[in-house]
């Protein structure tokens, strides 16, 4: 988001920038050239009449070659031309007169008086100028043509605009930035809300719905916005609707389990030898739907929070060492252990029963995926972040692993591994989504990656208290 925010505001100011820099370089266009003008006017101005009045002088009393002298000792010090014409229109020291000149005087032989003309276009001063002699002259200062652009608008900014100006640009620049800034915010914040209200859902807070600061806008995002929250609405009540339906049914065959038990018990002492093994495998059949129903009522039963109201502060480690203690007596029959050494106290809060529950869900599962002979090794971390204290407990197996594109789905209830890894037959898929489930309404989260030597690391997240809640402050 941040860097849509970014983007957005970058293109507004940069599209901002690239318009006052027009406007000030039209501006310099027009106007620091026509300053220019004026400078190039006050400047030169009384230079021209000297040097007519002197090179006049020169020709008429000491010749074309003490002219020529002269103005050869000028243009080597100064880039601009002199041209000097007499009464019959022939340059006096005989040198080729540009065309632009040429075209400019009839203009010249069109004035009266004897006053200095300008023609900024063509960066000509001229001026008539009659000897001593009585002759008519024609005198022209051929000047460079005008700087380049760049160097045009530099003057601009430091001759004409002036360090005030400059100021006042760049708190025009700012104030340019100030206005992008609140229109990229006015854009891409309803857009940050529909993203966390997005997530929100993604994480199974179906209640997350975008507030009305986007809702009650009068553009295209408020409809976004509403649509949105008619989604969310739909999704919230089909799902609600299936845990209901769920929950119900796995409630209404519990009695029909129970007396397909008691039927089994009562076939049991009526039945000859040869039907022992058939009833043997409905038991069996039996007990692994009872265990599904029990499954989908605990499921049932964390969604809707009511056990929470039992929640307490208690001692993490001493729930895993239980929990490790049963999952080693369960190990024993495929010679594995479960190793956990805890090395501090760590307390947490929550319903201590119904955590138990969802860590004996990891424990189990990796003891059943385990290889023969291995141990499944349990751990408690305690860290601290800017959100504060969490307990960190990982168990870890040393089986196959699971496939890296199986990871993100190995927490959804009856996912089961697609390739056949750690495919357990007597699982429904319920287990791993029961403990996530559990740790997220404890307000933690659940993880699970591939140790780098094979096996798979479940990561269980749990706020936790820094210090013993229960322990008593020492008066100061």
């Amino acid at each position: 988001m941040k860097q849509l925010f970014f983007k957005i505001f970058l293109w507004f100011w940069l599209g901002m920038v690239v318009m006052i820099i027009a406007l000030v370089t039209a501006a310099a266009l027009t106007r620091s050239r026509s300053a220019e003008d004026q400078r190039w006017i006050q400047k030169y101005e009384l230079p021209l009449q000297l040097r007519a009045r002197h090179e006049v002088d020169l020709v008429e009393h000491h010749g074309t070659s003490a002219a020529a002298q002269y103005i050869g000792s000028l243009e080597q010090q100064d880039p601009i031309k002199n041209f000097m014409l007499d009464d019959t229109g022939h340059e006096v020291l005989g040198r080729q007169i540009p065309v632009d000149v040429l075209g400019l005087v009839p203009r010249v032989d069109r004035t009266q008086q004897a006053i200095p003309l300008f023609f900024s276009r063509d960066r000509v001063m001229a001026e008539k100028i009659a000897g001593s002699s009585g002759r008519q002259y024609r005198f022209f200062m051929k000047f460079p043509p005008r700087p380049f652009f760049p160097h045009s608008l530099v003057l601009f900014f430091f001759e004409d605009v002036g360090s005030a100006g400059i100021l006042r640009l760049i708190a025009l620049l700012a104030i340019a930035g100030l206005f992008c800034f609140w229109l990229t915010r006015h854009i891409t914040g309803p857009i940050g809300k529909l993203r966390w209200a997005a997530r929100e859902i993604a994480n199974q807070h179906l209640g997350a719905r975008v507030d009305n600061e986007v809702t009650g806008r009068h553009d295209e995002l408020a409809d976004l916005g509403r649509d949105f929250n008619r989604m969310a609405e739909r999704i919230g009540a089909l799902v609600g609707a299936q845990r209901d339906l769920l929950a119900d049914v796995s409630h209404e065959l519990r009695s029909p389990l129970t007396r397909l038990n008691l039927a089994l018990g009562l076939a049991r002492q009526h039945a000859n030898p040869e039907s022992l093994e058939h009833l043997d495998r409905m038991e069996r059949e039996t007990e692994r739907l009872n265990n599904l129903i029990g499954q989908l009522l605990s499921l049932a039963r964390i969604e809707s929070g009511v056990d929470l109201q039992q929640s307490k502060p208690f001692e993490l480690g001493a729930l895993v060492q239980e929990v490790a203690s049963d999952g080693d007596y369960e190990a024993r029959s495929r010679n594995c252990r479960v190793k956990f050494d805890q090395g501090f106290d760590c307390y947490v809060e929550g319903a201590r029963e119904m955590l138990r529950g969802a860590l004996e869900n990891v424990v189990r599962n990796a003891v059943r995926h385990t290889d023969d002979n291995s141990a499944v090794e349990i751990a408690i971390e305690r860290r601290r972040n800017g959100n504060g204290c969490y307990a960190i407990v990982k168990v870890r197996d040393h089986g196959s692993g699971v496939p890296e594109t199986e990871l993100a789905d190995l927490f959804v209830p009856f996912h089961r591994i697609s390739d056949g890894i750690r495919r357990d037959p007597s699982g429904a898929g319920l287990g791993l989504a029961i403990a996530n489930r559990t740790f997220r309404l404890h307000g933690g989260s659940v993880g699970a990656a591939n140790a780098t030597d094979g096996g798979l690391i479940v990561t269980l997240h749990l706020p936790a208290f820094e210090t013993d809640p229960g322990a008593e402050i020492p008066a100061k």
